[in-house]
């Protein structure tokens, strides 16, 4: 796994968990089958510029960073300079984007659309969507096709 699908996966796993130490990361990442040492995990937090936050339980949480724009902004500015095409089949949207753009773009719509995606993979220049639901695939296609409108 390389670090930008570890990173991924941390990012998850902050979304839906209260991961309050390091050594939980670490664990956490062994379980999904990912080999990390602490000193790994220690360069990811600094690389994903993670903070702590209270925990509802008390004590304190990693959170992600505040974003200072809002991921349906961000969204469209990397769909407007990056879209190529846009196309959807069954329980499937696929969106094409200039090289090197995919993960960044991949990344937001995971934000944006977590409820409604099943699973969501990219490579370089494409972004595979599988949504949970006809209706969620109709709703994601939508709205991405508006942005570039």
């Amino acid at each position: 796994m390389n670090k930008k699908e570890r990173h991924r996966l941390i990012t998850k796993f902050l979304t839906q968990e209260n991961i309050q130490k390091q050594e939980e990361l670490v664990k956490r990442l062994h379980e999904e089958g990912v080999p990390v040492t602490q000193a790994t995990v220690s360069r990811d937090i600094k690389e994903l510029k993670l903070i702590k936050i209270p925990s509802d339980n008390g004590g304190y949480r990693y959170s992600l960073p505040l974003e200072s724009e809002n991921v349906s902004e961000k969204l469209k500015k990397l769909v407007q300079d990056a879209f190529i095409s846009i196309d959807q089949m069954d329980k499937f949207v696929l969106l094409r984007t200039l090289p090197g753009n995919a993960s960044a773009i991949a990344n937001l719509i995971d934000k944006k659309y977590h409820s409604q995606l099943f699973g969501l993979l990219n490579d370089d220049d494409n972004i595979l969507m599988i949504v949970k639901t006809d209706k969620d695939r109709e709703k994601v296609y939508q709205e991405l096709h508006q942005l570039i409108d």
